[in-house]
């Protein structure tokens, strides 16, 4: 798994941060948490509920998701992902979210 260095974070988790990072990457369950990554296809953004992570799929390094964004409730990161357009337009002026991470580069490893 690999996570945006300016991780876009729901409000209530904020002090979390941390620790979900951790236990997403160790496998532990969190049965609220919801991961946006970049999508592998032509779309530019994928909302996946955290247990999703846990398959082996995930595990090899070659499908493992760029993570830019923790949401609790679906729904959460559903706005998320709209906070994230809206400042990707007011950056670049266009919706290319998915380049526009790609070309920064701020990924953990």
């Amino acid at each position: 798994m690999r996570f945006y260095r300016g991780l876009y974070i729901s409000p209530s988790i904020e002090k979390k941060r941390n620790k979900i990072i951790w236990k997403l990457r160790t496998g532990r369950p969190q049965p609220t948490i919801y991961v946006i990554a970049l999508a592998k296809n032509s779309d530019q953004l994928e909302i996946y509920h955290s247990a999703m992570l846990k398959q082996k799929y995930y595990k090899k390094k070659n499908h493992a998701p760029y993570i830019v964004g923790l949401a609790v409730g679906y729904w959460n990161a559903v706005a998320l992902v709209a906070d994230m357009f809206e400042d990707v337009y007011k950056i670049t002026g266009g919706y290319d979210v998915k380049s526009f991470f790609y070309c920064r580069r701020d990924f953990l490893l």
